[in-house]
């Protein structure tokens, strides 16, 4: 899709869920535009929890406040999903390869474009100053804090983490801080 950038405008839907079984999961941010095109965003675990941490900084700075994370519980609700109408094949799909986040102030609006892997690859020398987006998804303040509520949620429905050394906990870890003694066991 490189080279035709898709802007959904303001999405009428935009939220994140994790597929499959702890410890083989995939995650995605999904939307739909108000044209009715969906997406698609796959991501790595890691990608997302940044994504978070970043809308989470940005809505406390456009509204003057500290930026306050949510801690994991074990007491998670029903874990977030897209819609039973949601697509099974989006529009616009592809494993995040870079993303951008940023505040329009004007508008009230936050943006969020990505590009692909595939793009990011294809590039001699890849760098922050070689940004094409491939697809733009404007979303309000309160769509934004939702959805970072909707990667928290999705985030905790794994498997926990070490409180040392943060590998996921399976029967048998080890914990590498302990040197291989006095095991962590799972609560």
């Amino acid at each position: 899709m490189s080279g035709a950038m898709r802007d959904f405008g303001r999405a009428d839907l935009l939220g994140a869920e994790a597929l499959g079984e702890p410890g083989a999961r995939r995650f995605r941010l999904f939307a739909r535009g108000r044209r009715g095109e969906t997406a698609s965003l796959w991501m790595e675990k890691e990608q997302l929890e940044a994504l978070s941490v970043a809308m989470e900084r940005l809505l406390a700075h456009a509204s003057g406040r500290m930026a306050l994370r949510r801690e994991a519980s074990a007491d998670h609700g029903p874990l977030p999903s897209a819609p039973a109408d949601f697509p099974e094949q989006a529009t616009v799909e592809f494993v995040v390869g870079q993303m951008q986040i940023g505040y329009d102030p004007d508008e009230e609006m936050i943006f969020l474009r990505a590009s692909s892997v595939d793009a990011l690859l294809a590039t001699d020398t890849p760098s922050a100053d070689d940004f094409d987006p491939e697809i733009s998804i404007a979303a309000s303040r309160t769509q934004i804090a939702n959805t970072s509520a909707d990667i928290s949620g999705a985030l905790a429905g794994g498997r926990p983490r070490c409180p040392l050394c943060g590998r996921p906990m399976q029967e048998g870890h080890v914990c590498d801080k302990q040197n291989g003694y006095h095991p962590v066991g799972l609560n």
